[in-house]
């Protein structure tokens, strides 16, 4: 009896291995054809991503020509610079929102430029890009004093320092007011 069930064990084990051995092949096969493929550049680019892109491009454009020699810098971080000897313009591409804006149903965007002149904060700029005919367009300048909280269903969401910016007060977590403004 005891043969008979070492006998059966041996059997077990030899077919469990060899079945071990087609699964590692296997195993082996996808790891191999998986790390073979060339990472998604055919995919198309998202319209978020180009819109992202285009507003990029129209701030610089919009900063440069506000400048006499205007020359950019981007950091590590990807925040983009435009100065010239008197005053610098800074863009962050991670705070610009993209959704509808005005009344049709195309994505628009709105990006938030910070400037300098010398060493006085200037307002920031609020550029308003709709989108006509598949391009965004620059159609209005917004200088105030406000951070972008959000852009949804048509609603621009942002945070209003309610002390004017010489009083020790303007960055006081409770001297800020939530504002809600709908282009139009």
């Amino acid at each position: 009896n005891i043969f008979l069930i070492f006998s059966y064990i041996f059997k077990s084990l030899k077919k469990l291995l060899k079945m071990g051995r087609t699964f590692l092949f296997i195993l082996l096969i996808g790891a191999l054809i998986s790390c073979n493929r060339k990472a998604e550049k055919n995919q198309p680019e998202s319209l978020e991503s180009k819109l992202k892109k285009e507003a990029i491009a129209q701030a610089k454009d919009y900063a440069s020509k506000q400048l006499k020699t205007p020359t950019t810098d981007v950091d590590g971080f990807g925040i983009i610079t435009i100065k010239d000897d008197l005053k610098r313009y800074r863009i962050d591409p991670s705070k610009i929102f993209i959704n509808q804006i005005n009344s049709d149903e195309s994505k628009d965007a709105l990006v938030t430029i910070t400037s300098t002149y010398q060493q006085d904060i200037g307002m920031p700029e609020h550029l308003i890009l709709l989108n006509i005919n598949g391009k965004l367009e620059l159609e209005k300048v917004l200088e105030l004093d406000m951070k972008i909280v959000k852009l949804k269903d048509r609603i621009i969401t942002g945070e209003l320092h309610t002390k004017p910016r010489t009083s020790p007060l303007y960055n006081c977590s409770h001297c800020i007011e939530i504002a809600n403004y709908q282009y139009k």
